[in-house]
């Protein structure tokens, strides 16, 4: 069983899982997901849901049709209705079991705990992944995209 701890600080939350930190809200955290939601179009795929930041700016992006998230913890979710509602259709699953028969306008990626060199392969995973599911005219877009792919590039990863 996974175990979800979400402190608050300063009107701020902390989501832990298996006490491990995993998400934050704050203004800085918020401003990054509006940037991704701005970006995006149509039917968009989002892996992860945490606190549903993307989610919520994503709703509200006149662009966007639909947002389908893929949350590989169920007490993620359920404990996320104990602060309200919860956003978007939510699939149970892990993101790299998705089919493949249905392609999206947009994926974007929230699933691992930080923008750091440590999490270079978490991020390479989720482009491949991705790719598989994203339609031609499509875009791939994920929390710390720029840094990782810098380091794609100027490290030949």
């Amino acid at each position: 069983m996974v175990k979800i701890e979400i402190l608050d600080h300063k009107k701020h939350k902390f989501m832990f899982i298996n006490n491990r930190l995993w998400m934050w809200d704050t203004p800085e955290e918020r401003d990054a997901e509006k940037e991704l939601a701005d970006k995006s179009f149509g039917d968009v795929l989002v892996a992860g849901y945490g606190f549903g930041i993307l989610t919520k700016f994503l709703l509200k992006n006149p662009k966007v049709k639909s947002v389908t998230t893929v949350e590989k913890y169920k007490e993620v979710i359920k404990k996320m209705k104990e602060f309200g509602k919860i956003y978007g259709k939510v699939i149970i699953g892990d993101f790299y079991d998705m089919p493949k028969d249905k392609k999206f306008d947009c994926v974007i990626g929230d699933i691992y705990p930080d923008i750091d060199r440590v999490f270079l392969k978490d991020y390479i995973k989720f482009k491949k992944k991705a790719e598989k599911l994203v339609k031609k005219n499509g875009i791939i877009l994920a929390w710390g995209k720029d840094f990782f792919e810098y380091l794609i590039k100027n490290k030949g990863v």
